[in-house]
């Protein structure tokens, strides 16, 4: 514990006083102009042989491309201080490195690598392309990594393959690409319609439909409101598979307030009346920007799980109620200065984790950030390695965490 305290003493006086040095790069975007020429009409006896046709060179093909990426590092100091003591130092550095291709008006290719240490893993995180038919359908495929779902905290993807019975939610690690997906999109008038098949596999000698699942939604403005209807049926060949899944989403904008609904069902014959598996989400956020305050955020959501599947009576099916809330200020009154705040609560167990942190941007494109996690009630939390908690007594957490980011 000495050990811990000295060592966060240290970095604490080294990197605080450079804190109001801190700077923001801003960077604007310029809409290009448009040209128009007349056709002139040339006498007769002017008119010459058409020239050869000339071959694109390298740099034209380039003007097609554009290269972007974001960079980040972080290492620090996490500890544990009660009930025990215990000292975790780590470092990490991610990169995303992607290209967009235009070959033609109505093509476009897309692509994104991820690089990791201390994993060293390196995969295709995107790799599709986009077609428009006739301006009557978007055919997108490949690995688009698309997902549906407009929850900020808790899942609401229903493309993934995650347990349903394992919450998620602050979830910040990455999770590779696995899939191959074809979507037609079809627009209709504000809305559109969605057809999706997604096959998974990695054995490619052996193609096969029991590898591939379908998914399908309609999404329409009515007024204020924003509605989606959706489903999706399992492969028979996924360990993970679920029973067919059909729900609803709707979102709306009230004085400011982003309210959002949802909600699914798994039926075994698509039968309200056999309900195996059923989660709702609901919740609200808020962004509030001042030229002398700063940026404030704040979100509410609470989530409902029914779960029958391993029960013999409806009574005897699992059910759990969650909360989760996230507050942020940025830059409080202009100044460096950011404060946040995350908590989960399980409102059955009466158990989850709180976690306050404040951070500075000491150097340009650099934040120092101070955590103070309290996990309780026999919940787990996961940062760089999983942290557990018991019935009888929490568990507290302290550290910091310097990290450089960077897009370009």
């Amino acid at each position: 514990m000495r050990q811990f305290c000295c060592l966060f003493l240290a970095l604490c006086i080294f990197f605080l006083p450079h804190a109001v040095f801190a700077q923001e790069e801003d960077s604007f975007d310029v809409d290009s102009m448009f040209e128009s020429a007349e056709d002139i009409e040339v006498p007769e006896e002017q008119v010459q042989a058409d020239p050869p046709a000339v071959t694109p060179v390298a740099s034209d093909l380039l003007q097609n491309i554009k290269l972007y990426g974001s960079f980040n590092a972080s290492m620090g100091l996490v500890g544990k201080i009660y009930p025990d003591d215990a000292l975790m130092p780590f470092a990490s550095f991610e990169n995303y490195l992607g290209f967009t291709a235009r070959p033609a008006k109505d093509i476009s290719v897309k692509g994104q690598v991820y690089t990791s240490f201390p994993n060293f893993e390196i995969t295709i995180d995107q790799l599709y392309f986009d077609y428009i038919l006739e301006d009557f359908m978007y055919i997108t495929a490949g690995a688009t990594a698309t997902s549906w779902g407009n929850s900020l905290l808790f899942d609401t993807n229903i493309l993934d393959d995650e347990a349903d019975d394992v919450t998620v939610l602050f979830n910040t690690e990455h999770e590779a690409t696995k899939r191959f997906d074809a979507i037609f999109t079809i627009p209709i008038g504000r809305g559109q319609i969605q057809a999706m098949g997604m096959y998974k596999s990695s054995n490619v000698d052996d193609l096969s439909s029991k590898y591939l699942s379908y998914a399908g939604a309609i999404e329409y403005p009515l007024g204020p409101l924003s509605i989606k209807l959706f489903g999706r049926k399992w492969a028979s060949a996924d360990t993970k598979a679920m029973q067919p899944a059909f729900g609803v989403e709707i979102t709306t904008d009230i004085f400011g307030n982003h309210i959002n609904l949802w909600g699914k069902v798994h039926t075994p014959r698509g039968s309200f009346e056999d309900v195996s598996y059923a989660k709702f989400v609901g919740g609200f956020s808020r962004l509030w920007s001042t030229e002398n305050m700063g940026k404030i955020g704040f979100v509410a959501e609470y989530q409902f799980i029914y779960d029958s599947r391993s029960s013999e009576t409806v009574i005897d099916a699992k059910r759990s109620n969650n909360l989760a809330l996230t507050f942020v200020w940025r830059h409080i009154a202009k100044s460096d200065i950011s404060v946040a705040t995350q908590w989960y609560l399980n409102l059955d167990e009466n158990s989850g984790y709180f976690i306050p942190s404040l951070s500075l941007d000491t150097f340009s494109h650099v934040t120092m950030t101070f955590i103070a996690p309290i996990i309780y009630g026999g919940a787990s939390y996961t940062y760089k390695t999983t942290f557990n908690s018991t019935k009888d007594l929490p568990t507290i957490l302290l550290g910091v965490i310097f990290t450089l980011s960077l897009d370009y």
